[in-house]
């Protein structure tokens, strides 16, 4: 298999038939060379229809206009996945939002969608041979770790809008898996993993059979993986970590000079210990160890609850996984059969299961302990004594419950059946109908419950002598909003040193909640493609077809989630479904053949029409054109218009009420009062509209020196208007006092002192989000006489020109920033393999530019830097990076059955992230957090 990256995807690169459109597996590719992207194409028709990601024409010697990146089963190989995420990950067009190898500050975890361009993975369309795939998450996206790496042929990545192909979502592109479909034999890996600070090990097993029957007119092929990653555990587990990174406010009485915020080592806690601190009057300062007994705490230099320096052993500000732990098993089995010569019969079915492990930080809280508390130390309460105490204050580090543990479960299953036929030599059709269903359950282990834990801590004795929870009146740790949530068989809490607390009040405090969606998706189509006439240059090719969807979601959550009392999550309960129909026509004219300064000029265009049940019609289009002047020159442009329609969740998605803003003013008023918000979905969205435009060109020399190089360079730029945002309680109270009355039905008031009952944060099409760049590729095969083996060379770079959001008038540039959203200025990879008869080895580098942190502050790399600004911050720069991988591979014959052993070192010089970076960058963090890590493993073939 050709790997083609950047180049066009030409119909002949990808020789399939138009079925379902599940498509002819190409020849494998067992090695990971890069080859020169139209080194295997055949000359002319081999007679097969043709399937090309991005367009729906299937003709051989068609041109696609869209730039697409093609990686093969070497490409795949040459990364020993643990799942396909890691392949597709690498490209510099994907940003690593979302997946168990990014760092997880986040509730949920385990999946990996796939997010282009940076625009978020809800504007990336994942496809399955063509088809959409059932969705995974409540967003409407697809977990990729689902799809057996086994059975992958090919991934055709498509850099640009294609919803006038496939419909909703392909703002940024288009993400194709193409399976086998043909395979004769078995193949089989094994392989096995480990950081060299012996976490992260993994295990994993592919397997994928096929064979004919009937005579040939049948066919199965069948696919399994099952792998195992334990995961890499939190930051304290590298050295970088042990550094203690945190991040300061100072605060406006700040010294002249000192910045607002400042990154900074050493830091820790300084209001809350793991066994209690007392953090006011005469014993401050006082920490109980795990007896009980009172120890000196010590100080570093404190800012608010934060200090820098000083000792809080076991209270780890940033306390999460650096690497998920996952547990996957993904199968899929395709049976085909052919009814006559020109009919085929065909039926899909998958299964996939993942189970991902995670926690998030410790609970933090504050409470005042009466001196006559029962769980009290006798050394203490004579302490109080001592100073006429009747309370102090104690600030707590809950790390008895691991720190909020989750396990989310993913379940998903799919069936696809249909047929397949020509109509005559140049027309081919397909009709099929799919049915998944994906079952979620996301698990709060031990979610902790204000009401119920400040309840607890008020231990006192009653009349026989036994320990109970006190009175709820007179708990000084509730407020009247808590006495009204707490729930009935109060179980009393020690928490006078860490290990105090028993199993039965750690239940009381923390049960187990949950959240569990199913997504539901049921489609039908039937596509009609051929040619019906030519002109003076070659056959006009055109393609019809249409779709009928449903997509279903019901979600479900725990009592306390939907009565918003629990301390974090407190998702609701809802259901909703849309209908979507939609019909579409393609065309490929070409208008010249082998003339002067036109060896080729193809035009393309498309339209479709999608009537949603929610928001009603829309209609996609794209005009493209490809023009070759002559062999060693293809120019290539399009123009597009594309849309993303509201996922469920964005439609109907309900929380309950609860406080999420503890000091808010009402300006109606002007009283200050806790701001109770829920958050819903909106069902008057509208699609967002996304204007697409892209300019290439590909350069293929043909001097004897360049024989076998390839270079192309694309710009691209997607404007998208109506963007998807939600507004926040405080800008809903904000913009309606302004007199922006649409969103007034938000609020709903009352006659408390306060004023406002309840805010609903809703979704609205509001803003607007555009990225411009230029993508590169180079793959080069380096003249070496035939003794001396085969020399590769092929590197993907993307520059982002422009990412910029603008919101009300507010203008914000993320190109050249990390957190929030931004994506560095250039990233690349590159991979040099050098091949002699049976062995192979790639050394592979990923490069990432320098870039500033966070836009919205300023440091002192920055003309407008001042310390005395408010957003000002001491570090607002991390370094470029550069890390090299190496492949080695040795194929082995024995007995009949072709070996292939491999061993990878990822990370090969252990190049440790910015110390900042790990702490700063919460999704798409480009630094290797993990370290130098290895997999080796067999792949073998019978």
């Amino acid at each position: 298999m050709t790997l083609i990256s950047g180049a066009p995807a030409r119909a002949q690169d990808v020789p399939a038939p138009a079925a379902e459109p599940d498509q002819q597996a190409p020849t494998r590719d067992e090695t990971p060379v890069p080859t020169p992207a139209d080194e295997a194409a055949p000359a002319e028709n081999t007679g097969q229809d043709i399937v090309v990601t991005g367009s729906r024409l299937q003709a051989a010697g068609f041109t696609a206009p869209t730039p697409t990146t093609v990686l093969g089963t070497g490409a795949i190989a040459l990364r020993a996945p643990v799942s396909v995420s890691e392949v597709v990950n690498r490209l510099p067009a994907v940003r690593n939002s979302v997946s168990p190898n990014a760092n997880q500050r986040q509730f949920g975890g385990g999946t990996s969608p796939v997010d282009l361009r940076g625009l978020g993975p809800v504007r990336t369309l994942t496809l399955v041979d063509g088809n959409r795939f059932t969705p995974t998450l409540e967003d409407g996206t697809v977990d990729t770790s689902l799809i057996p790496v086994g059975l992958i042929e090919r991934i055709d990545v498509v850099t640009g809008g294609a919803s006038a192909a496939y419909g909703s979502d392909a703002v940024a592109g288009v993400v194709n898996f193409v399976l086998a479909k043909k395979l004769q034999g078995v193949r089989l890996s094994l392989q096995a993993g480990v950081s060299e600070r012996g976490d992260g090990s993994s295990q994993v097993l592919n397997l994928a059979a096929g064979t004919s029957f009937a005579g040939g007119r049948g066919h199965i092929v069948a696919g399994l993986d099952a792998t195992n990653n334990d995961g890499v555990g939190i930051i304290l587990g590298r050295e970088w970590g042990r550094l203690y990174p945190g991040q300061i406010t100072y605060g406006a009485t700040r010294p002249a000079g000192t910045p607002a915020l400042g990154f900074a080592t050493g830091v820790n806690y300084s209001t809350q210990s793991v066994g209690g601190l007392i953090t006011a009057g005469p014993l401050r300062g006082q920490a109980f160890a795990p007896d009980g007994s009172l120890y000196p705490f010590q100080y570093g230099t404190v800012y608010s609850n934060l200090m820098v320096g000083g000792s809080n052993p076991g209270s780890e500000v940033f306390h999460w996984p650096i690497q998920t732990p996952v547990e996957r098993i993904a199968g899929m089995a395709r049976v085909e059969y052919e009814l006559t010569d020109a009919i085929t019969a065909f039926a899909v079915g998958s299964y996939g299961w993942t189970r991902a492990d995670t926690f998030t930080g410790f609970n933090q809280s504050s409470f005042v302990i009466s001196r006559d508390n029962a769980f009290l130390p006798a050394a203490t309460r004579a302490a109080m004594v001592a100073n006429n105490l009747q309370t102090i204050t104690v600030g707590r580090l809950l790390t008895e419950n691991g720190g909020v543990p989750q396990r989310n479960t993913f379940e998903t299953w799919r069936a696809i059946g249909g047929f397949t036929g020509t109509l005559g030599p140049k027309w081919s059709w397909d009709a099929s109908i799919q049915y998944g269903e994906s079952t979620n359950e996301f698990r709060f282990l031990s979610q902790i419950i204000p009401a119920n834990y400040r309840a607890a801590v008020n231990a006192v004795r009653d009349a026989s002598g036994n320990i109970v929870c006190g009175p709820l009146a007179t708990n000084p740790n509730l407020t009247p909003a808590l006495r009204s949530q707490v729930q009935p068989g109060c179980v009393p809490i020690n928490i006078f040193g860490q290990g105090a607390p028993s199993a039965a009040a750690l239940a009381y405090i923390g049960p187990e909640t949950y959240h569990d969606w199913t997504n539901t998706r049921l489609v039908v189509a039937g596509n009609l493609r051929g040619s019906p006439f030519a002109t003076w240059a070659g056959d006009v090719q055109i393609a019809i077809g249409g779709e009928a969807r449903r997509d279903e979601l019901t979600a479900t959550s725990d009592p306390y989630s939907l009565a918003a009392i629990a301390a974090s999550g407190n998702y609701g309960a809802y259901s909703g479904r849309v209908n979507v129909t939609e019909f579409y026509g393609e065309v490929g004219v070409p208008l010249a053949r082998d003339w002067t300064f036109a060896k080729s000029l193809e035009v393309n265009g498309a339209v479709r029409r999608t009537d949603y049940s929610t928001s009603g019609a829309v209609t996609t289009w794209k005009a493209g054109v490809t023009w070759e002047p002559f062999d060693a020159v293809r120019l290539r442009g399009t123009l597009s218009r594309d849309i993303r329609a509201p996922n469920l969740a964005e439609l109907f998605a309900y929380s309950g009420a609860g406080v999420s803003v503890n000091s808010t003013v009402n300006p109606f008023n002007n009283q200050t009062g806790a701001l109770s918000t829920s958050t819903n979905g909106n069902p008057n969205l509208q699609p967002e509209v996304a204007r697409t435009r892209s300019a290439g060109i590909v350069l293929q020399p043909d001097w004897n020196w360049a024989q076998g190089l390839k270079l192309s360079a694309d710009y691209f730029d997607i404007d998208v208007r109506g963007l998807i945002t939600q507004v926040a309680a405080t800008q809903v109270i904000a913009r309606c006092f302004a007199g922006e009355t649409v969103y007034c039905p938000q609020i709903q008031f009352d006659n408390s002192a306060f004023g406002i009952a309840n805010v609903q944060q809703l979704s609205f099409n509001l803003n607007r989000l555009r990225t411009r760049g230029l993508d590169f590729e180079v793959a080069y095969r380096v003249p070496l006489p035939e003794s001396a083996g085969r020399l590769d060379l092929r590197v993907l770079a993307t520059h982002i020109l422009r990412l910029t959001t603008y919101d009300r008038g507010t203008v914000i540039e993320r190109a050249g920033s990390l957190a929030n959203g931004g994506l560095p200025r250039w990233v690349g990879t590159a991979d040099l393999t050098w091949a002699l008869d049976a062995f192979t080895t790639t050394l592979s580098g990923r490069y990432t530019a320098s870039a500033i942190n966070d836009v919205t502050r300023i440091g002192p790399d920055d003309p407008a830097y001042s310390p005395a600004l408010p957003n000002s911050i001491n570090i607002n720069k991390f370094p470029s990076a550069v890390y090299l991988d190496l492949n080695i591979q040795q194929r082995v014959a024995l007995g009949g059955t072709e070996f292939t052993f491999f061993g990878l070192v990822e990370n090969l010089l252990d190049k440790e992230p910015p110390v900042f970076a790990g702490i700063g960058i919460l999704t798409g963090n480009p630094y290797d957090l993990v370290g130098r890590r290895f997999k080796f493993g067999a792949r073998m073939q019978f």
